[in-house]
C-alpha cells in the first residue's frame, strides 16, 4: 500500500486513531476506540483522489468486507463513489479502487462520521479532509 501525502491519512495508516490518541494532536479528551464503520468511512474520506481499495480497507481497518462499507456510504448519503477496476498483483482477478468525487460528497461523509458518538475529528482534521477534494462544478 502506498502511503499518501496527507498527514491525517498517514496517521490513520499508522494506527494512531484506532486506540488512544495523543492528546497533543487532538482537542478532545477521554478517547475511546473508534468504531468500525466510522473508521472505514474516515479512511475512505482521507484517501483523496488516489482512492482506496477493498483490500486496503480490510487490512487497515481489520474488517470483513471493505466493499460493504463503500456501498453503505452510497446508500446512506445518496452519493456515488467513483470506481476503478484494478487487477490483483498476482494476476488472478481484480478489485475496485473507490474514491469520493468532490468536496460536497466528502462533506457528507465527514458529517456522517461526526454523527457517531466517539467521533475524533477536530476542525483541523475536517479542513484537511475537505481540502483534498475539488469543489463540485455548478
Amino acid at each position: 500500500m502506498v502511503i499518501k501525502q496527507n498527514p491525517l491519512y498517514r496517521e490513520i495508516i499508522e494506527g494512531l486513531d484506532w486506540n488512544l490518541l495523543d492528546t497533543s494532536n487532538h482537542s478532545q479528551s477521554n478517547y475511546k476506540k473508534l468504531p468500525k464503520k466510522p473508521r472505514a468511512y474516515l479512511l475512505i474520506a482521507c484517501s483523496s483522489d488516489n482512492g482506496i481499495t477493498e483490500n486496503e480497507i480490510l487490512r487497515t481497518c481489520r474488517l470483513s468486507s471493505g466493499r460493504n462499507y463503500c456501498s453503505e456510504l452510497e446508500r446512506k448519503l445518496g452519493i456515488t463513489l467513483k470506481r476503478m477496476d484494478e487487477s490483483n498483483t498476482d494476476g488472478i482477478g481484480s478489485h475496485y479502487r473507490y474514491y469520493l468525487a468532490n468536496r460536497e460528497d466528502a462533506q457528507k461523509v465527514v458529517n456522517l462520521i461526526l454523527s457517531y458518538e466517539n467521533s475524533l475529528l477536530t476542525d483541523s482534521d475536517i479542513s484537511q479532509i475537505l481540502a483534498l477534494y475539488p469543489i463540485k462544478a455548478a
